[in-house]
């Protein structure tokens, strides 16, 4: 009787522990560019730069990111548990070193067109004022050049800081921006209604100093920089599945047996 009431005991343990496990993907970029200030009919969709911050004018710069989380394998229903955006950093002002940069990440609210634009540029220097913008491409006006504009020039995203980070000059290391609240939100959010996945904004907190800005590779980084092409890493727990009929029969049969014996014992 103990044995028998030990294997249904270990049939509902294994399958609860299995259902509940968590598990982490990791997927790239499937679409990044870069947009101008001081260029506004200007693009930068498959250059092998990002940029955030500012150029020598100061001319802001920003960049926008977007991953695949509903083509990224986590199975629908499932929570988002940890999210980390993992970017490698490509180039910094020249000169002498300069000071950290603090950049965040926005949630945008609005779709956005990445183009081909520089995509015969083999690195990042002299792509820092982008390229004429085809169309469809994001510019700091257009989030589709032409016609189809941002509701404020420079892109369109949430008030809300997603997560932050203080960038250094290291260059050909990965910058990650940890996990928050609200940078799982957001995956979360974009799992359940992929509809609603527009991605980030990369926005250098100083925009008002000149030569502040921060390059990262895109997933477009030709060579040996291809090895620090975006990722992001995303840690869930699936949704506990349904009881399949097996487990159902089996526990069924622990029951049948289980209950005349402990009835007989109290007659």
């Amino acid at each position: 009787m103990r044995r028998f009431v030990a294997v249904c005991a270990s049939i509902v343990v294994i399958w609860t522990s299995a259902s509940a496990s968590a598990d982490t993907v990791t997927i790239g970029a499937s679409k990044d560019a870069s947009i101008y200030a001081g260029t506004v009919n200007n693009s930068n969709g498959a250059g092998p730069g990002m940029f955030a911050g500012t150029d020598t004018g100061p001319n802001r710069i920003r960049s926008l990111i977007d991953f695949d989380i509903a083509g990224s394998g986590i199975p629908s229903g499932a929570t988002i548990t940890n999210v980390q955006l993992m970017l490698g950093l490509g180039m910094v002002p020249g000169g002498s070193a300069p000071s950290p940069e603090t950049i965040d990440l926005r949630r945008l609210t609005a779709d956005w067109g990445e183009g081909t634009t520089g995509s015969g540029s083999s690195g990042i220097g002299g792509t820092g004022a982008g390229f004429p913008a085809n169309a469809g491409d994001a510019t700091w006006n257009a989030r589709m050049f032409p016609g189809t504009l941002w509701t404020t020039a420079g892109g369109d995203f949430s008030p809300t800081v997603s997560a932050s980070l203080s960038v250094g000059n290291t260059i050909n290391t990965y910058y990650t921006w940890a996990s928050t609240t609200a940078l799982v939100a957001d995956v979360q959010g974009w799992l359940n209604n992929p509809s609603s996945n527009f991605g980030w904004e990369l926005v250098n907190e100083d925009e008002t100093s000149a030569r502040t800005f921060r390059a990262f590779y895109t997933r477009e980084a030709p060579g040996a920089s291809a090895a620090f092409r975006p990722q992001l890493q995303i840690t869930y727990t699936a949704a506990v599945p349904e009881p399949s009929s097996l487990l159902l029969t089996a526990l069924g049969a622990c029951m049948a047996f289980i209950v005349p014996r402990r009835q007989r014992r109290k007659a």
